[in-house]
This record gives structure tokens, C-alpha cells and sequence, in this order.
């Protein structure tokens, strides 16, 4: 008599045969758990319109780190800006440390596959086996993200056993954020052997880290007004949750905290700098706990949670500015991230925070006279122009461009496209150095 197979052993053997062919062991992997986090960062004007020019550094990544881009300097330090420039044209979002994590109680071998849509994987480690599309060539000028469909990477990585390859990491600057990246108790991953043309020693760390720039969109619209109220419109169909308010100015900050926005909804929030508000070391000794507390109930361990925060503590909490931090919906997360881990694990947790910078009506004021003054023959003018501009950091270029939506003045107008075409003078003078040496 002739039986149908059930799904579930058509499956088994299906598995069972593509192991055999490959000439690996049949039987089934050790059990693991993944762990995610990381930051999709965006700036909006005061009327929620989404700007331009995130690909600026923040802070630089230790050396051994890969990159499909050159880090150049950026050739507006002679103003006190302390970024740096990669070039790229067209970035709206910047997707920031995102770090996999694994948990095993034996070692095992795991391959993974990052795909970001409408986005470009800029930088990662370990070494990769595969990245796409193929790197660019210098005579092809700058990247213009809004011709990026998507791009992928694939890692083959052995997750060793507990405590196993721990002196094998790199070594990386004591207090850095890459140092504070490695606080969970998460075991090593080592890459494959390398082969030709890629030869080189195998890699060690404990996540595996990427990067990226991105231009398309998140579902959170921030209007932002006078005396730092801001009103967040959630343009998706699913609840935007546990939302943060952080305004920051000077030497003292304020924060406030709201459950959710809802699908569809509005929730108006106000944050404004009064005489309660505290010395930003006192801030963030409320802020951080009640961050990580937040990052846990979504699935992290309360070590991920420290990670991630303390990573993220100086751009998050010490940086001027107004800015709305909330838990980016999973399936937004999927659907602009997919993430293939084979074997699959037992539990995949993947908490990306988004990161709206909101440029409230002052600072726009504030930026134009800036840009107005940058041209100034008063050298206390010019001087007072370029320290408000070398405040803005990675910033400034988003700020420059909202003044040319902003100005009709020629002048002023006439500033800003210098100051953009500066920030890109350096990047186009190492490109034709390239050029030639070819």
C-alpha cells in the first residue's frame, strides 16, 4: 500500500538529504538563541519634512572594521566641525550599529544573511563572504542612494562554545563604544577559513556588526513648534510604542516618556527647558535606566540593554538637540531588514530603536543667521557664524539643506550651496587622485 508522507517528514528528509550532499553531519544543530539591536536614525524640519545628509560620521569605528566607502576628512574642520565625510548623495536614513548576538550551549556553525531594502551596507565585521552589489568604482562618482534598490551581506560564522575565543577579539579603544558593544555575555563567533582571492587570518568578535545608509521611509511624522512641543503622527497600521522625549541644551535636559502613538493617531508631547530642568549627567542617571527597562519588555537581555544604551549614551543623551526615540514596530523592522539565520534559532529577538532628530523653529532661526554670517568680512561675526555651524556635528549638512528650503535670500542662499559643495570638494579631490593612479 503506497502512504503519503507527512509534511513534517517530507521536510526531514528533504533535510537530512541536502546535509548528506553537502558532506555534513545530518543530525540536528545545538540549539541557539539570536539577539539583536541597533538604531535607524532620520531628521525632520519644524513642518515634519524629511532631510537630507545623514551619511556624516558621528564617531570613527575601530580600524579593523570593513567599509565599502573611504572615511575622508572633512574639509570643514577648519570651521570646528569634528565629522567626517563619506561620499554619498541622497541618504535620508542612517541605520546605525546594528549587532547580532548568539547564545549556545555547544558550538555550532550558523550562516547569516542581512538584506537591506532601499538601503546600502556601508560597513561590518567579521569579514564577510558575500556582499552585494559589487563596490563601486571611483570614476563613477558619488553613490547616489536614491539608485540603491538594496544590498546584502552573508556571514559563515562558528559560534564557539562559552568563553571560548574571548583573547582572540581584537583589541579596541578602552571606553569606546565598540568597547561598550561587547558587555553581554554573548559567545564568540569565528569566520570561516579564508580562501582566494580574499586570504587573510580568520576573525573573531563577539556579535556580528553592520552599518548602513538608507532613503526610504519610517512611519513617525514630528511637527515640531515653539517652546519644544511636538506633535507625532503615526502614519502606519501598526501602534508606535514606548516613546521618549529628549531635549537637550547646553548643560541641562529634559525628558518625558509616552506608552505609544497610535496606528493611524497623533500624541502631542512637550519638552520644553524650564528652571526644574537638570544638569544632563543627573538627566541621564533618570533617562538610562528607564530606557533599558523599556528595551527588555521587547525581548533584550538587561546586559544587550546596557550595551546598547551605554553605546549610544553620548549621541543620545549629550548631544544638543530635541529628539524622539521610540521602538521601531517588528514587522517594520523585518519588512526593511530581513535577517536569514540558518540554522534557524529557537528565539530571534530584534530591537531596532528609531532616532528622530527634530529641527525645531529656533534652530532654524538660529542655523540661517548662521549661514547668512558665514560669509561675513567681521571676524567676530565669522567667528560666531562658524561656531554655531561647528555645533550642529554630523548635523550640519541636514541644517544647510533646510535653509535652502527656507531662504529666498541670495546671499544666504548663495552661503549654503557653498557650504554644501565644500563638504563634497575633498571627497571629489581623493576620487581623482584614484582615477589617476589607475
Amino acid at each position: 500500500m503506497i502512504r503519503i508522507l507527512s509534511a513534517a517528514v517530507v521536510a526531514t528528509v528533504a533535510l537530512f538529504s541536502f546535509a548528506l550532499l553537502r558532506g555534513e553531519d545530518p543530525s540536528p544543530a545545538p540549539e541557539f538563541v539570536a539577539h539583536e539591536w541597533g538604531t535607524f536614525t532620520s531628521m525632520q524640519g519644524s513642518d515634519g519634512v524629511t532631510l537630507e545628509g545623514l551619511q556624516h560620521e558621528e564617531e570613527g569605528l575601530p580600524d579593523f572594521v570593513y567599509s565599502r566607502s573611504e572615511v575622508r576628512t572633512c574639509p570643514l574642520r577648519e570651521f570646528g566641525y569634528k565629522g567626517l565625510e563619506v561620499d554619498v548623495e541622497n541618504v535620508t536614513k542612517k541605520m546605525e550599529t546594528p549587532v547580532i548576538y548568539f547564545y549556545a550551549d555547544q558550538p555550532l556553525h550558523v550562516r547569516a544573511r542581512v538584506c537591506f531594502n532601499h538601503g546600502l551596507l556601508t560597513q561590518w565585521y567579521p569579514v564577510s563572504d558575500l556582499l552585494g552589489p559589487p563596490e563601486a568604482r571611483p570614476e563613477e562618482g558619488p553613490l547616489d542612494m536614491a539608485k540603491v534598490d538594496k544590498s546584502y551581506l552573508e556571514w559563515g560564522v562558528d559560534v564557539l562554545g562559552k568563553g571560548a575565543g574571548l583573547d582572540q577579539i581584537p583589541a579596541c579603544e578602552t571606553g569606546s563604544p565598540w568597547e561598550a558593544q561587547r558587555i553581554p555575555d554573548s559567545n564568540v563567533v569565528r569566520t570561516e577559513a579564508r580562501k582566494s582571492p580574499r586570504m587573510g587570518p580568520q576573525e573573531h568578535e563577539k556579535f556580528i556588526f553592520y552599518r548602513g545608509l538608507g532613503r526610504f521611509e519610517l512611519p513617525l511624522v514630528a511637527k515640531s513648534r515653539e517652546d519644544s512641543r511636538v506633535s507625532l503622527t503615526n502614519n502606519s497600521s501598526d501602534p508606535i510604542r514606548h516613546l521618549f522625549i529628549v531635549n537637550i541644551r547646553g548643560s541641562v535636559a529634559a525628558w518625558k516618556y509616552a506608552p505609544e502613538a497610535p496606528a493611524g493617531g497623533t500624541v502631542e508631547l512637550q519638552c520644553p527647558i524650564t528652571k526644574a530642568a537638570k544638569p544632563v549627567d543627573a538627566m541621564i542617571a533618570e533617562l538610562r535606566p528607564a530606557l533599558e527597562a523599556k528595551l527588555v519588555e521587547q525581548g533584550l537581555y538587561p546586559k544587550e540593554a546596557e550595551s546598547m544604551v551605554r553605546t549610544w549614551e553620548r549621541s543620545y543623551f549629550r548631544t544638543e538637540g530635541l529628539r524622539i526615540l521610540y521602538v521601531v514596530p517588528r514587522l517594520m523592522v523585518d519588512r526593511v531588514l530581513p535577517l536569514a539565520l540558518d540554522p534557524a534559532p529557537k528565539e530571534l529577538v530584534r530591537v531596532l530603536v528609531g532616532r528622530l532628530e527634530c529641527v525645531t523653529p529656533e534652530e532654524e532661526a538660529t542655523v540661517l543667521a548662521a549661514v547668512r554670517d558665514w560669509s561675513s568680512q567681521d571676524g567676530p561675526t565669522r567667528a560666531k557664524s562658524q561656531a554655531a555651524l561647528n555645533k550642529l556635528g554630523r548635523f550640519l549638512e541636514p541644517h544647510v539643506r533646510r535653509v535652502l528650503m527656507l531662504s529666498t535670500d541670495e546671499q544666504i542662499l548663495a552661503n549654503a550651496k557653498s557650504l554644501l559643495a565644500g563638504m563634497h570638494a575633498d571627497a571629489e579631490e581623493v576620487r581623482g587622485r584614484e582615477v589617476k593612479k589607475k
